[in-house]
Order: structure tokens, then C-alpha cells, then sequence
């Protein structure tokens, strides 16, 4: 099924302390690294068991340059200023003015979905298959099958304790099955799945004709498909890690957080002779950090220099994009029973003296946010007291819980611009927030937050993200979300995706489209 459907999501207008509703349309539901090197060679032997691609795979050399040197195009301009977002596409994102539409629908269950440049999408299924799609046309473009096993049974011999506690500690009672994480930068991409280990697969294109018009005219255009290249075999020889997260950022470096508690960095653009990806055959990773306890997830911030991440057992922690150090941790739940499943960084507000924050969601649905201190001289997030409330100026910034929580473990959390973030859980639910500290209520209630006094719910003016709307409908099994300016877009409905257009002339194009495939009916 390749057709766009309208979008019926309900949308709850919260404004945090109120409620009303209108609908959208629908037509479908340590402080030192450590650097590894080998005595003998960082790298396997070429003759050793190893499978090449086909020559049936190769894709057209050309094209592959031309990707590359377009997200080289892409990192000069992430050196430049940051873009601000339009009033016109902040006002609908505040005021849930969007098109909603199903871009995609497979025959599968879609468990992971990642994006670097829209509208090239890739989606991990629960039959472990790797999919590539564009989402503009709503077409699938290409598949490997069995990349990853579907599910681990209890006569597998690596159904151990450890895999079903991994299992239970990500998604409790809401295991889809299949893929575990899936990252794309460029035209390479990384998945993880069940039975432990990273594969390596890259987007090949290939010049092929194709009819044009209704007298026999042809023209030529690029296809695209998807090439395996392997396993990281490093991985594989640690007792096939279970990786629960993966991210590329901007230098090149793969880092992927594993349930052995240890965070692991590649260099992903290095190539071999055979123009390879050379990470395949290290023995060891980059930079390798143990954080003694599982890793539930991770994320980069380029801009900022570092990254986040979650722990079952310690909570949050920073580390440094530059040589894989971890910067501090912070446990927000303490002894609630609920651990830290999620984290981002988010931009609460922009401009000269901009402010940004660590947003960290809960197993139990409970969201938190921690001011970091930036060094003015650097723009990067300062190397000693990372935190705004340990710094030496922090005027007692401290955490803040966000109301109201979701009802069930936070998976997923993005931000579009400066002062937005969004949330999605199990519950079904994907909340849009104004987080600008510029913004503030009287709204209050401290009867709310009794017995959370180290939590900065107290005073007069009211400076926590407010939740603006919830988007509903979703299923259990959301797992992924990608916004920028104009797009919210996420998996949680079964086989298909789901885009969120915040910019008003594509919702008139994406009104026409759906005239002319559904006979001329409009929705209300």
C-alpha cells in the first residue's frame, strides 16, 4: 500500500490546567577516555570469515559521491548561526494547526523509525526487516529481509536472563518484537537488534529508465536501494552485546549505548580499500566508557558538543562529543521506583544569551528538566558543572517536573525549535510543550508537588515547560519521533508513519492529493 491517507488524531488542548478539544482529519488509525588499541592490529584480517556484497549490490559510485559531498554541504552549514523557526510555523506549532496524513504503509509492523534529511526515511520491523522509504511519495523503495531476528524464544540458548530483563526494562509488557534501535546519517545506516550487535547496511543508487507520458518517452532517474555490509565483528566477539540506542553525530562518530552498561563510540567514515565502512573490522571501538549499569537510551547534540543519556540504575548522564568523557550524571527519580527511560537536550530559548536544558522522561511517564550552564566564551556546554544549579552563578536553578505527566513510560522525546519539545509514551500519546523560560504563569498549586521540595515547584511565577496539546490515537508501540520546523513524524500506528505538517502550503498539496485519490471527498 503506497497511497497517503488523511488522519483522524484527536487533539486535547491542555494549556496545563485546562482541557477542551478539537480533531484533526484521518482516514487510518570517568573523566578519562579510554582509546583501544590491539598489540598486534586494531582491525580483523580481511581472509578471515567475512562476506563481501554481491556484485549485484554495488550501487552507482557517482551518486554515492554525490550524497556524501551533500552532507558535507550539511556540516558546513551546521557551522553557520542556527535557523530560527518562522512566526507562521511556530504559531501552528503552538496552536496545533497541522495536516496529518499516513505517508507510508508496509506490510509489516513498523518497530523503529530514524530520519536525517526528510523526506528519506528508514523503519526497523517487528520481522527484523530493514526498510527505506520516501515519505514525500509515500513509497517504499527498498527492503532487506532478515536483517534481525523477529523475537528470541525460551529454546534459544540466548534466552538468557539477561535478554528478557533487557526486554522487560525497555518496553515492560509492550514488546513488539524485532529491531531495537536504527540510526542513518547520510547514506549509511545502523541497526541493532535481538540477538546482540550492530549491522551495517549503506543507500546505493543506480540510474535506471522509466516510461514518461502516453507516446512512449523515457527519461532516466536514480533508484534507490539498500546494501548489506555487515556486522560490527568487534561486537560480536563480546558475548553479542545487546545495543538498546544509536547516533550518529556531526564528526562522524557512531555511538551506540549498550545494556552491558558500556558506551561505545566508531568511526563511521573511515573507509577500507574495497570502500567499506572500516569500523566492520575493528576489534575495538573508539572510545569505550562503562557506566556500571544498563543503557536505556542516547542522544547528541552537535551544536552543543555533547550528548545524554539514561541508565536503569544512575539516571542521566553527559558526555563529550570530543573524546567520549562523561561530563556528570543526575538521577532525577531518586528512590521513586521509577527510572530514567529517555533524554534529549532541548533549546528553551534562543538569541544572544540563549538557555538550554537537559529534558529526561521517567518508565512511569514523568518528565523532568534540568538547566545546564553554558560557557559564554565557548558556547558549549561548560566542562566543569555542566548543571546551571552546581555552577557557582546557579541562583538555585533547579530541576523541574513537567505537568501533567504521561501514563505510561516516556519513549521518545524530540524538539523542533527553540521552545518546543515533544513527548511520546505507551500510553498512546504525543504531547507538544512550550519549554521557553521566557514564559510563566501564576497557575501553581503547591499542594501538586507536596513532598517534592527538591524540586524547584515553589515561588511565585511558574517557569515549567507547559503542555499546549496532546496528540492521541497512537499505540503502545510508539518508539520513535523526528521533528524539525515544519514535521512531526513517528511510528506507534502498526505498519504505517505518521506526519504532523506544520506548514501551511503543504497542507493545501497534501488536500489535493487526497481529493484525487479518494474520488473528490474532503474531510472536516
Amino acid at each position: 500500500m503506497n497511497k497517503t491517507g488523511r488522519l483522524h488524531f484527536a487533539v486535547v488542548l491542555l494549556g496545563f490546567a485546562t482541557s477542551s478539544e478539537s480533531f484533526l482529519e484521518r482516514t487510518a488509525p570517568s573523566k578519562v577516555v579510554t582509546i583501544l588499541h590491539d598489540s598486534i592490529s586494531p582491525f580483523y584480517d580481511d581472509f578471515e570469515d567475512f562476506t563481501l556484497p554481491s556484485n549485484s549490490e554495488k550501487g552507482d559510485d557517482g551518486w554515492l559521491d554525490s550524497l556524501r559531498r551533500r552532507q558535507e554541504d550539511i556540516e558546513l552549514l551546521s557551522l553557520s548561526p542556527p535557523l530560527t523557526i518562522s512566526d507562521e510555523h511556530l504559531s501552528n506549532w503552538k496552536n496545533a494547526n497541522c495536516a496529518s496524513t499516513v505517508r507510508l504503509a508496509l506490510d509489516d509492523w513498523i518497530r523503529r523509525m530514524a530520519i536525517d534529511t526528510y523526506p528519506l526515511a528508514v523503519c526497523g520491523s517487528a520481522s527484523g526487516h530493514v526498510y527505506l522509504a520516501d515519505l514525500q511519495r509515500g513509497k517504499e523503495l527498498d527492503c532487506l529481509r532478515h536483517v534481525h531476528v523477529p523475537n528470541i524464544d525460551e529454546s534459544d540458548s540466548r534466552y538468557t536472563k539477561e535478554y528478557q530483563d533487557a526486554i522487560a526494562t525497555l518496553y515492560e509488557r509492550f514488546d513488539g518484537g524485532g529491531v531495537l534501535a536504527i540510526a542513518i546519517k547520510g547514506d549509511l545506516i545502523a541497526t541493532s537488534g535481538r540477538e546482540g550487535g550492530v549491522h551495517i547496511c549503506t543507500i546505493a543508487g543506480q540510474e535506471a529508465d522509466f516510461y514518461k507520458g502516453s507516446r512512449g518517452g523515457t527519461a532516466r532517474q536514480t533508484k534507490l536501494s539498500l546494501k548489506r555490509e555487515g556486522t560490527l565483528r568487534g561486537l560480536k566477539v563480546s558475548s553479542n552485546t545487546l545495543i538498546t540506542s544509536l547516533a550518529f553525530d556531526d564528526s562522524g562518530i557512531l555511538w551506540m549505548g549498550g545494556y552491558d552498561g558500556v558506551l561505545r563510540g566508531y568511526d563511521s567514515e573511515k573507509l577500507d580499500a574495497d570502500n567499506r565502512p572500516m569500523m566492520l573490522r575493528q576489534k575495538h571501538p573508539f572510545y569505550e566508557r562503562n557506566l556500571n549499569s544498563p543503557i536505556l537510551s542516547i542522544s547528541v547534540n552537535n551544536e552543543l558538543g555533547c550528548g545524554v543519556g539514561t541508565t536503569r540504575d544512575n539516571g542521566v548522564f553527559l558526555f563529550s562529543l570530543e573524546d567520549g568523557q562523561i561530563m556528570s550524571t543526575w538521577n532525577p527519580f531518586g528512590r521513586r521506583g521509577e527510572y530514567s527511560r529517555t533524554a534529549t537536550i532541548v533549546q528553551n530559548d534562543g538569541g544572544f544569551q540563549s538557555t538550554w536544558s537537559v529534558v529526561c522522561g521517567g518508565s512511569a511517564g514523568s518528565i523532568f528538566q534540568r538547566k545546564l550552564h553554558i560557557d559564554t566564551m565557548t558556547g558549549l556546554v561548560a566542562d566543569e558543572c555542566p548543571f546551571e544549579d552546581s555552577s557557582e552563578n546557579g541562583r538555585g536553578e533547579l530541576p523541574m517536573k513537567l505537568r501533567p505527566s504521561h501514563q505510561r513510560a516516556v519513549v521518545a522525546l524530540a524538539s523542533p525549535a527553540p521552545g518546543l519539545l515533544v513527548s511520546g509514551a505507551q500510553d498512546g500519546n504525543v504531547r507538544v510543550w512550550d519549554c521557553s523560560y521566557l514564559q510563566g504563569s501564576n497557575d501553581y498549586d503547591p499542594e501538586e508537588d507536596e513532598g517534592e521540595a527538591q524540586y524547584d515547584d515553589l515561588g511565585g511565577i511558574d517557569t515549567r515547560p507547559r503542555c499546549l496539546y496532546a496528540m492521541t490515537g497512537y499505540k503502545v508501540w510508539l518508539g520513535s519521533i523526528f521533528a524539525d520546523n515544519k514535521k512531526l513524524v513517528s511510528d506507534g500506528a502498526d505498519n504505517t508513519i505518521i506526519v504532523h505538517s506544520f506548514d501551511g502550503e503543504e497542507d493545501v498539496m497534501f488536500r489535493e492529493d487526497d481529493e484525487e485519490e479518494e474520488g473528490g471527498l474532503t474531510f472536516e
